[in-house]
């Protein structure tokens, strides 16, 4: 069975009507399936409760659609990797990358379990594409 680490911004796809909304739907519907497998740093959940909060923040959603929200990600259930292992892994790729640590967590546990990493961030993955083929856009992923 494919395992696959996905990020905060596909997630996010798959909760807030978006581009590549239907594409984050699909790869969810099959690892509801069984056909895949799907992990993420156990970062996740704060990354998803701080970008439903900046679009309540911004007045995208009401408060009540953000706890909602919340809770349909939390149904999820998805599998999270303890980020003690990953912190040095995504120190080191954030100084050498120039992105964050937090996005560095996801890429830390590609390389550490050898799991392709899809994500809808088109900077991370244009930034880590040439030299790391284990990287997917989300909108390609098939």
């Amino acid at each position: 069975m494919t395992s696959l680490i996905v990020d905060a911004s596909v997630v996010a796809k798959r909760l807030v009507l978006d581009s590549d909304t239907d594409k984050a739907k699909v790869l969810f519907a099959n690892w509801g399936r069984g056909a895949l497998e799907i992990y993420a740093p156990a970062i996740l959940p704060a990354e998803i409760a701080n970008m439903l909060w900046k679009r309540a923040r911004r007045a995208l959603l009401s408060a009540e659609a953000v706890e909602e929200l919340y809770r349909e990600f939390s149904a999820f259930h998805i599998p999270l990797w303890p980020i003690e292992d990953l912190a040095e892994l995504s120190l080191a790729l954030a100084l050498k990358n120039g992105h964050s640590v937090y996005d560095g967590l996801y890429v830390a546990l590609a390389i550490k379990t050898g799991w392709d990493l899809v994500t809808a961030d088109e900077r991370l993955y244009n930034m880590l594409s040439p030299s790391m083929p284990e990287i997917h856009l989300l909108r390609d992923y098939a």
